[in-house]
């Protein structure tokens, strides 16, 4: 078991949660369950980091251990619709982060109802996915 446990990659994780005011009320309480769901499943050696945004950034958790789940779960249940939606900025932002934490392997999540001003969302992804 210890050799399995060695071997485990580790994960870092950012969460990008759309907190605009088209998210209102069932979106919003879905996004957030789907989030604090995805932090639930890391472990004590994962990174996450959880962006929320409107027409702003909000970060509400910098990347950090997953053994501090209970805190940025709570972090998250705390996040409220309201605002506009800019969600370039914010898979910009993630993707940055990601660059600067050690892992195997790394993954955004965006939580959205897709609805934002318009941005190269692609052009990012694609960017990402090059630098795996």
């Amino acid at each position: 078991d210890f050799e399995k446990e060695k071997e485990k990659p580790s994960l870092a994780m950012i969460l990008v949660i759309d907190k605009s005011g088209s998210m209102g009320g069932i979106k919003m309480e879905m996004a957030k369950d789907a989030a604090k769901a995805a932090v639930e499943l890391l472990g004590p050696k994962d990174k996450v980091g959880v962006i929320a945004f409107d027409g702003d950034l909000f970060w509400i958790a910098e990347v950090q251990s997953a053994a501090n789940k209970a805190q940025i779960i709570d972090r998250i249940s705390a996040i409220e619709a309201g605002g506009g939606t800019s969600m370039g900025g914010p898979m910009e932002a993630a993707y940055e982060a990601l660059q600067n934490t050690p892992a195997k392997l790394k993954h955004v999540i965006v939580l959205t109802d897709g609805v934002s001003e318009p941005a190269d969302f692609e052009g990012i992804a694609q960017n990402m996915a090059q630098a795996k």
